[in-house]
């Protein structure tokens, strides 16, 4: 039963490829438009394809990535120890919530003109970025769901002689994680949103250059590469933090 699902799964994923590749060959041929324009899915395939030949494609990838896992690391782990406290104190949170709601509501895009200033293009800008797209939306993640944790857990925890960092780290923590969990699959994909953005206005390597090189030397079947690239990778992304996160919960 569970392999033919898989194989459902599968079949339906392809067919769907399919679709969208018939489409886009049927607008081509309708429209009559030139390869500039629009390329067709085997020439953007045969791109594809080169670029995969290409070591500086895998380098351009390899810089993407560290971007994101070293401002994701640094966004998460900060974003849930301030989430923690912000949920544990009422205090602090009526202090300094005002404060993160006014921030988190400033995209990471409007930040690149800075952190170009600031940084140039080097790692540090886009690190940063990162870290802070993935921060905010685990502190607030964090706090709402420590917030929400049943009262009941809080007694017991207290009846069993726990003092507050035991009952924030064994009982609010573990009652929360579902919801930190949710944020971390959230915040992994606002964080390479975030990466790439970055690298089209301020970086030296990366897909974002890479797309960016491409689209001024109107090479339009390779920034359509580079694109489904980052798609693939986001959606890959995607899928091993909810998988950690998967094991986190079960554990």
């Amino acid at each position: 039963m569970t392999g033919r699902l898989s194989v459902s799964h599968v079949a339906l994923a392809l067919l769907g490829v399919a679709i969208v590749i018939a489409v886009w060959q049927g607008t081509i041929a309708w429209y009559g438009l030139a390869r500039i324009v629009l390329p067709t899915p085997f020439e953007v395939a045969s791109t594809l394809a080169h670029l995969f030949a290409s070591r500086s494609f895998w380098h351009d990838v390899l810089v993407s990535l560290r971007e994101f896992l070293l401002g994701y690391a640094i966004g998460g782990v900060l974003g849930v120890l301030v989430g923690t406290i912000l949920g544990e104190r009422p205090t602090a949170r009526m202090t300094v919530g005002p404060v993160i709601e006014a921030l988190r509501f400033i995209v990471p895009f409007a930040w690149i003109p800075l952190t170009v200033l600031w940084f140039g293009t080097s790692l540090t800008g886009k690190v940063v970025l990162v870290a802070y797209a993935v921060f905010f939306v685990m502190v607030v993640t964090t706090a709402r769901s420590i917030v929400t944790v049943d009262p009941t857990l809080t007694r017991v925890g207290t009846m069993l002689g726990m003092g507050p960092a035991g009952i924030a780290l064994k009982v609010h923590l573990r009652a929360a994680a579902p919801g930190i969990a949710s944020g971390a699959k959230a915040a992994a994909a606002l964080g390479w949103i975030a990466v790439v953005a970055a690298e089209y206005i301020g970086a030296s390597a990366g897909l974002g250059v890479m797309i960016t090189n491409a689209s001024m030397s109107l090479a339009t079947a390779t920034v359509i590469a580079g694109m489904i690239v980052i798609g693939i990778i986001g959606a890959t992304v995607s899928w091993l933090v909810g998988r950690t996160t998967a094991a986190w919960l079960n554990y």
